[in-house]
């Protein structure tokens, strides 16, 4: 029977990679494919950093984040954590890193530890599930909303001296995750944020709201049909125009103009007419104090980190029987990450966010295409059928060594990601609606070769980075999509005729910021890698020391009140019993 399967499981093999050979063969010579990559200008990304870094010694730091959780029965322990590293940089004629001055960086490091109970889930977890597996995935989400917080907090600070952050995270990736469960918050159309102590705004829900919709004051709104009200919002923000005024700032129809408002004043009634008010026969305007959304959402964000990293409070109970909810956590997360934005362009400070394990489809679903379609890429052939972007691009890589290391994929809007090609070339969203566009830029790049005719070459990563309006303005292109309401042209960018100076420096700067020397930090990022493994050890000690902690207090409860079972679950009690008694059998034996 054995032999058998061995036998079939043999064939299978044999047949997956006989098809898998096939596959890598089709890139072998297809120097059409490799319009989509661009090679490092090492002059060009030296003279721009003079420019925007400005000659002279400056700071790097790089941070990271890691979390765990354990069991008591019916109490989770959840712990998250994050750390920095720094080293300095000097930009002169060329830029240079000195990576054996790396350290770690002490005012960069938060922790947080959150104990509950699991009647208290249903409390924090929106739509708690009832299968084992399920509630598992869902528990994940308590101490990865606080390692993102984390993480963002630290980067926040890193701003007062740093004019480099890596994040091991994709800004993108991160922004789409944390908006989504800001826009479920909102139309929850409750939290407990405004109960914090120190925090006592009669309108924060109407305040987040705006933050969520209309974004930081540095982010510009698409011009889609979709944000015609709050576009007409951000004027109302500096000026109380007529309907005709507003339509002639904007460019839209009546009809436009009609729906718009139409959805504003619902938007008003929603939040008890605080938002608008009468300005005259046919004007309205904003209501006093409107306009402070932003500063306002901004200190309850930065007010709830201080609460938790710097003076160590309960991250989640804002009284005896209440809660703060996951999508109250990551809706300050966002805010945060805007905020985090909106000082990095102020302060002139390089943000790069880095992703190592990606499963991103975005070239094969849209990137592709759509460069075929405004004929920045001629095909000769049909591209392989290869849905994953690393592996795509490695294989593109290794099968055209005159392609020379390091590299980039032209950056991309990160809108691309929620864009998917039919057969007939049309686009439509990948989900219901495509996301934002100008706000982050994304690319994969390869950076390390080593060996003869540069056979060992590193793994394939992704990067991203804001969407610079000074330098990228040139790349934005324009496509028709399909979405449920109708046709609507969304604006993003792509990097298909005039190199942008930015991602060419990026490239540089991680080209310089690798460790050859270490397997997990060839090609990819040595502060963040050092930053990795010291949050890693940290988080294995906190786990043992704050279950020792939680061991006694429950063990103490346990003897007094006599309520036993509660330190382990029943299986974890037997197993314990029964090693015991095998241990006792062997000695005998």
């Amino acid at each position: 029977m054995s032999s058998d399967i061995a036998y079939r499981l043999s064939e299978q093999t044999k047949g997956l990679v006989s098809r898998f050979e096939g596959r890598v063969t089709r890139f072998r010579g297809r120097d059409d494919l490799l319009q989509l990559l661009r090679p490092l200008d090492t002059d060009a990304a030296d003279e721009f950093a003079r420019g925007y870094f400005g000659e002279g010694d400056h700071t790097a730091i790089g941070i990271d984040g890691s979390r765990a959780f354990d069991e008591r029965l019916q109490m989770m322990l959840f712990y998250a954590n994050a750390t920095g590293y720094s080293c300095p940089f000097r930009v002169g004629d060329e830029i240079s890193f000195d990576l054996t001055r790396a350290s770690r960086t002490g005012r960069l490091s938060a922790s947080a530890a959150i104990p509950l109970w699991a009647e208290d889930f249903s409390d924090i977890l929106p739509d708690t599930p009832e299968i084992d597996l399920e509630i598992e995935y869902s528990m994940e989400k308590i101490p990865n909303s606080f390692m993102v917080l984390a993480e963002l907090y630290l980067a926040t600070r890193a701003l007062d001296s740093a004019r480099i952050v890596f994040m091991d995270r994709p800004l993108s990736g991160t922004y789409s995750t944390l908006s989504r469960d800001a826009r479920l918050l909102m139309k929850k159309g409750a939290t407990n944020l405004a109960k914090l102590p120190g925090v006592a705004h009669q309108n924060t829900l109407m305040d987040l709201s705006l933050a969520v919709n209309l974004g930081a004051p540095f982010m510009e709104l698409p011009r889609r049909r979709r944000f015609a009200s709050h576009r007409i919002l951000r004027v109302l923000m500096n000026d109380d125009l007529s309907p005709d005024g507003l339509a002639e700032k904007l460019g839209l129809d009546d009809k436009q103009l009609s729906s718009a408002m139409k959805s504003l004043r619902k938007y008003d009634e929603n939040y008890g007419g605080h938002l608008l008010e009468d300005a005259g026969p046919g004007r309205i305007k904003v209501r006093e104090g409107v306009r402070e959304y932003w500063s306002r959402s901004v200190q309850l964000a930065r007010s709830y980190v201080d609460r938790v990293y710097e003076k160590g409070e309960s991250p989640l109970s804002v009284g005896e029987e209440e809660w703060l909810t996951i999508l109250d956590v990551n809706t300050v997360s966002l805010i945060l990450l805007l905020w985090l934005c909106e000082q990095s362009i102020r302060r002139k400070v390089l943000l790069i966010g880095l992703a190592k394990d990606t499963t991103a489809t975005d070239i094969h679903r849209a990137v592709l295409p759509f460069t075929i379609k405004k004929e920045f890429v001629h095909p000769k052939a049909l591209p392989p059928s290869l849905k994953n972007d690393r592996a795509f691009l490695s294989i593109l890589s290794a099968m055209n060594r005159e392609l020379k290391v390091p590299w980039r994929t032209s950056g991309y809007d990160s809108a691309f990601s929620t864009m998917v090609a039919t057969s007939t070339g049309e686009f439509v969203p990948a989900r219901k609606v495509v996301s934002r566009e100008g706000v982050f830029v994304r690319g994969f790049f390869q950076s390390r070769s080593l060996g003869n005719n540069d056979r060992i070459r590193s793994q394939v990563f992704l990067f991203d980075r804001l969407f610079d309006p000074e330098c990228d303005a040139g790349g934005v292109e324009s496509v028709d999509v399909k979405e449920n309401a109708g046709r609507t042209t969304v604006s993003p960018y792509y990097e298909g005729g005039e190199m942008s100076t930015v991602s060419n420096l990026i490239l540089r700067i991680l080209a310089l910021t690798d460790n050859p020397e270490v397997y997990e930090a060839f090609g990819h990022n040595q502060l963040l890698y050092l930053a990795d493994k010291a949050v890693k050890s940290e988080i294995r000690l906190m786990r043992s020391s704050l279950r020792a902690v939680a061991d006694l207090r429950l063990g103490s409860i346990t003897k007094r009140e006599q309520v036993y079972g509660i330190m382990t679950p029943y299986r974890e009690q037997r197993a314990g019993t029964e090693a015991s008694r095998m241990r006792e059998a062997s000695k005998v034996d």
